[in-house]
């Protein structure tokens, strides 16, 4: 062959190996910036979790604290009236409303099913304690979410280390 036709071929080949060496230049860098998005995502979300789940713990002990304070002045009315179920102070009653609303927003947005399925167990037997009709019925509920309370909240903390 003659040097012009190889020349011809070299040209064509140097080309031919250009472009192949852009196209998975490219492809590569699509895929690097595909996998940085989803890393990118999947921390979002985990910061989200973990949000939640801060929040959320402050929230469900203030709640108890709150159906504590009812069940404890349900409990001295009962004492000095015979008669469960007194009228909760305004401001305890507000607070436990705007607290059983926090706390189910909350708990909805966790992720995980078995502690989210854990925290709605632990938020009906508490409220359920504050709503009872009868000293026996709300002492079984406020012994029933005092018996939930650290394992789950243990069971939380846990969740919680995972998400760093």
């Amino acid at each position: 062959m003659e040097a012009m036709t190889w020349g011809f071929v070299g040209t064509l080949v140097g080309a031919v190996a250009s472009i192949a060496t852009t196209v998975i230049t490219s492809w590569n860098s699509l895929r690097i910036s595909q996998n940085s998005k989803a890393q990118d995502r999947e921390e979002r979300a985990r910061a989200f979790q973990r949000e939640t789940l801060l929040e959320l713990q402050v929230e469900i002990r203030n709640y108890l604290r709150a159906c504590y304070q009812a069940y404890s002045l349900d409990t001295k009315n009962f004492k000095n009236t015979g008669q469960w179920g007194s009228m909760l102070p305004e401001p305890l009653n507000d607070q436990l409303t705007e607290l059983n609303a926090k706390t189910s927003i909350l708990i909805q947005r966790v992720s995980n099913n078995e502690l989210r399925g854990k925290l709605v167990e632990l938020k009906k037997y508490a409220t359920k304690c504050h709503l009872a009709k009868n000293e026996y019925d709300a002492g079984a509920f406020y012994v029933s979410y005092n018996e939930l309370y650290e394992p789950l909240n243990e069971q939380l903390g846990e969740v919680l280390r995972n998400l760093y």
